[in-house]
């Protein structure tokens, strides 16, 4: 059985890089879409080890990392990191670099840039109840051995014991929504977005899922 434990650095941040890169969209290698790890390693993980390390899990098997959930406590000040802090540092290296050239890049940039301008990643305010978030990724050789469940259910004790009122994430996995319901969570808000269309997805939505745990014993969930 794996052991689900809190983030060690420097040890564990560079499982948490590689496996958030061979999974970054519906459990497919970045380079699906974008080629670059490092940024892509960067946009999604570098807040969460670099500012909020004691939010971050890790399970591990006969000694290595098979699986991973961020969170932070507080999404406001988790976005107002990464706008003054981190994504300017990763825009500058991103636009000195060769990648930024690169057609698959570019193609994913545009299209991003089009969501963005037709408002598809604006959500409802949830943060008034649901103030944390959190993201999980699994190897795919270890994905259904109730890992997900396990990182998920230490993350909840974890924000209840911080006195948290709730928390939500995003996805576009309609399994990973089937996931998060049977782990209590509800859908708060369904929105189509466009910016994968051009590699096949035309009818993918991005879910907005959140749970309250205000009147929640702080027990580990089974």
């Amino acid at each position: 059985m794996p052991v689900i434990r809190k983030y060690q650095e420097p040890y564990d941040r560079k499982f948490i890089r590689e496996i958030c890169c061979d999974t970054a969209f519906l459990g497919d290698p970045v380079e699906n879409f974008f080629e670059g790890r490092e940024v892509v390693a960067d946009l999604l993980t570098l807040y969460y080890t670099d500012y909020e390390p004691e939010s971050v899990f890790v399970a591990e098997l006969t000694g290595q990392i098979v699986g991973y959930l961020t969170g932070c406590k507080n999404i406001k000040r988790q976005k107002r990191i990464f706008i003054t802090r981190i994504l300017p540092v990763i825009a500058v290296r991103f636009i000195l670099s060769d990648s930024i050239l690169k057609k698959k890049n570019v193609l994913f940039l545009y299209h991003c840039i089009l969501s963005f301008l037709k408002k598809e990643f604006f959500t409802t305010d949830v943060l008034l109840e649901h103030p944390a978030t959190l993201h999980i990724n699994i190897d795919r050789r270890y994905r259904n051995m109730g890992i997900g469940k396990k990182l998920v259910s230490e993350y909840l004790y974890y924000l209840k014991n911080e006195k948290v009122k709730g928390v939500c994430l995003a996805t576009v996995s309609v399994d990973a929504v089937r996931f998060f319901k049977k782990m209590g969570f509800t859908v708060l808000q369904k929105k189509k977005v466009s910016c994968f269309a051009y590699l096949g997805y035309k009818r993918l939505y991005r879910f907005i899922l959140g749970r309250k745990l205000t009147d929640e014993k702080a027990d580990v969930i089974e």
